[in-house]
């Protein structure tokens, strides 16, 4: 059994998904406009909420600089934070922080020039 919406909206999500892959902002508007005149998919609220900041959506798919690292470790922290809130003071909650960072932090390794 075939469902029209739903071939029709997996054919959007695709193409979506292959613009944000590619980082191809520009062809947003258009993949917008596809969205909206095709009454099947029930993404045209999605696609409309996109309209709102289109300038801003449309510089981030075009961008190669990403805030996904930082919002983790944002992430991560507040979760330890909600972990302990009501079982320590504040030197342990700092304690456990900086030491949480410091584990997840990425280890270089040094190489020594030889003379």
């Amino acid at each position: 059994m075939v469902f029209p919406h739903l071939v029709a909206a997996t054919g959007h999500v695709r193409t979506f998904a292959t613009v944000m892959s590619n980082r191809e902002g520009d062809r947003l508007p258009r993949w917008i406009a596809d969205v909206c005149a095709d009454e099947q998919c029930g993404l045209a609220s999605f696609a409309a909420g996109l309209i709102t900041d289109l300038d801003a959506v449309v510089f981030g798919m075009s961008t190669d600089w990403s805030s996904g690292p930082v919002e983790g470790r944002v992430n991560d922290l507040k979760a330890l934070k909600r972990g302990m809130f009501g079982r320590a003071r504040l030197p342990l909650l700092r304690k456990r922080l900086l030491l949480t960072a410091a584990s997840r932090r990425p280890q270089t390794a040094m190489v020594v020039a030889a003379s």
